[in-house]
């Protein structure tokens, strides 16, 4: 018999986790002690996108992985905070949707779209579009959402307003219908060793109150891969007809059905498929954006890129942007630099430490220091020294490269001294065009293999 405090305990865990989650945002804030964020750096389907599998990387999530072969898809009802965010938001507009005269038939929907498997299709696509660009995890996966959520930025403002749409229809659609990580979860939970099971049922409807259409009046049957151990309203049986336990209960209708286990199959070759064509439309990886320190491969960078914005919340002189959709599909949302007012700080590694799977790679300063974002060049006709005669040598003064990547040289027998790009030294960190006084500015940094 499953307990009440059981449902108490899992929210205590979904609040827990809620706020851990809300603590390293806060704790993000501040640049110089922003931690990595355990909830997108150690994800099996964000694995992936490391450049190096390193055992740090590996074993906590092989640890997941494990847990959820022995305990079922506990992650989405117990620890995932959008998950947290749904279930909250699914409370407060209940008494909305009892008013709401779509509710009944999204919910009906929403069943009939549960039994086409629809997260293993996704979880295909995100698998496979993983290695090629554009991808397309970075744009389903729930973490990530969660972090432009409460980043209050467009994209996570947008997707709040998506999932308030959501909750006046159903509960728990997003995870039910689109989720690519639960699909994952959902199938380690097919195979898991404790199970929640139906032993005794009398048809009292109430198994058709579960938020993922797990369960259904009359079928005496869990559906494993989509039972997210919540919890809900199994003490209420009448029966006292669930059980969590080791293997199969007695009683338990068990469906070991060749059919569904090659719908599965053929959902997520059907996705995988699906993310072979959208490979193939080769994304392009030209662009005059400049990218982070340390990003030398834009296309691996494309590939790699989660979009999370932690750079962007974290960069101490605020000059990392979200690109928009003028940039092209390929790099929408991805983070770029303007040095409107500020330069990129020499010794500075932030937007390298907080990246979770060091798309922006976490370079020795030393090694950080010498490798170019990209390359300053004068525009004559507005340098105050070219243009007009007058003398200024602030963009050699406030070069922080040691052996001074802008040199000021006589020229023309004048003894004014010319302001003239050192391309060997330089290395783009735009400090000399933040503070040009020309407007517009005289010196511009742009990419080296544009400049």
């Amino acid at each position: 018999m499953i307990h009440k405090r059981v449902k108490t305990a899992r929210g205590a865990s979904q609040a827990a986790f809620f706020l851990l989650f809300l603590f390293i945002f806060l704790r993000s804030l501040d640049p110089f002690s922003a931690p990595a964020n355990p909830f997108l750096r150690f994800d099996p389907l964000i694995l992936f996108t490391h450049g190096v599998l390193k055992p740090a990387l590996v074993l906590p999530v092989a640890a997941i992985i494990i847990l959820h072969l022995l305990f079922g898809r506990f992650f989405c009802g117990w620890v995932c905070p959008l998950g947290s965010l749904i279930d909250g938001l699914d409370f407060i507009l209940r008494p909305l949707r009892k008013r709401n005269p779509l509710s009944l038939p999204a919910d009906t929907l929403k069943r009939k779209l549960a039994d086409l498997q629809l997260p293993l299709f996704f979880l295909g696509i995100a698998a496979v579009s993983l290695f090629f660009i554009p991808p397309v995890l970075q744009f389903l996966h729930p973490n990530v959402w969660m972090v432009r959520v409460v980043s209050l930025s467009v994209p996570g403002i947008l997707f709040f307003v998506l999932l308030l749409g959501f909750s006046s229809l159903t509960r728990r659609l997003w995870c039910t219908v689109l989720c690519p990580l639960g699909g994952l979860y959902g199938l380690c939970a097919e195979v898991s060793l404790f199970r929640l099971s139906i032993s005794a049922c009398s048809e009292c409807g109430l198994c058709d109150r579960c938020p993922t259409a797990a369960t259904r009046t009359g079928t005496s049957r869990v559906v494993r891969n989509r039972c997210i151990l919540c919890f809900d309203f199994e003490h209420r049986c009448p029966t006292a007809g669930f059980s969590y336990r080791a293997g199969i209960a007695a009683g338990e209708r068990v469906d070991y059905g060749r059919r569904r286990f090659l719908k599965a199959g053929a959902l997520l070759f059907a996705g995988a498929a699906g993310g072979a064509v959208l490979s193939m439309a080769r994304g392009k990886t030209d662009t005059t954006l400049l990218r982070p320190p340390g990003v030398t491969d834009e296309a691996g960078f494309l590939r790699r890129c989660i979009r999370c914005f932690n750079c962007v919340r974290s960069c101490p002189n605020g000059i990392i942007r979200i690109t928009g959709a003028r940039a092209g599909i390929e790099s929408f949302l991805t983070p770029h630099l303007e040095f409107e007012n500020r330069g990129c700080d020499y010794y500075c590694r932030v937007c390298q430490e907080v990246c979770p799977n060091f798309a922006i790679p976490l370079l020795p300063l030393v090694e950080k220091q010498k490798t170019p974002i990209g390359l300053a060049a004068i525009n004559r006709r507005l340098c105050v020294v070219y243009a007009q005669g007058t003398k200024c040598i602030v963009c050699e003064e406030f070069c922080p490269v040691p052996e001074k990547a802008i040199k000021t040289v006589e020229m023309h027998g004048s003894r004014l001294l010319y302001p003239v790009v050192d391309r060997g030294l330089c290395i783009g960190c735009g400090i000399c065009e933040a503070h040009c006084p020309a407007e517009p500015r005289a010196i511009r940094v742009y990419r080296k293999d544009t400049a």
